[in-house]
């Protein structure tokens, strides 16, 4: 019999994670923006009387590189074709399309109450987000070839 020849990394798949490379250096190029400019911003938010803390900075430094790390062996499990990466991006954005979902249900209510100004933002975001989720999903799942990649080599 002939050998089947291994199934090529979908077109959509590779584009994703491509955006998650780069969401991965985004989140570091943000959090070493903040570590240079921290005492400047700790000053500002001071200044500014903003509720945030030397401390609550720290942990959004912090937090900004974990994110990087994360994104980046995300994106490299899912170029492999890891399930278990798939799955973990999956949950990621099911967890952000119901959180889009609340925030628009919660927009609706401050809209009819008249009592939010300039929620266009949130609703706007809210709503790429879906959209956004939606595609990942569709991606991750919603055609054969994906599914065949992520068989062969998960």
């Amino acid at each position: 019999g002939t050998i089947a020849a291994p199934a090529r990394r979908p077109g959509v798949v590779t584009f994703i994670g491509v955006i998650l490379y780069i969401q991965g250096a985004l989140a570091a190029v943000a959090g070493i923006s903040l570590l240079i400019w921290r005492n400047d911003i700790v000053d500002w938010l001071e200044q500014e009387g903003a509720p945030l803390t030397d401390g609550a900075l720290t942990g959004t430094i912090i937090g900004e590189f974990v994110a990087a790390v994360l994104l980046v062996l995300a994106a490299g499990g899912l170029m492999r074709g890891s399930s278990g990466w798939r799955l973990v991006i999956t949950i990621i954005q099911s967890l952000a399309m119901g959180l889009a979902v609340y925030t628009l249900i919660a927009m609706a209510f401050a809209v009819y109450t008249l009592v939010a100004h300039h929620v266009g933002g949130l609703v706007y975001r809210s709503v790429f987000t879906l959209f956004i989720g939606a595609f990942v999903l569709w991606a991750l799942y919603g055609n054969d070839e994906s599914d065949r990649f992520f068989e062969e080599n998960g």
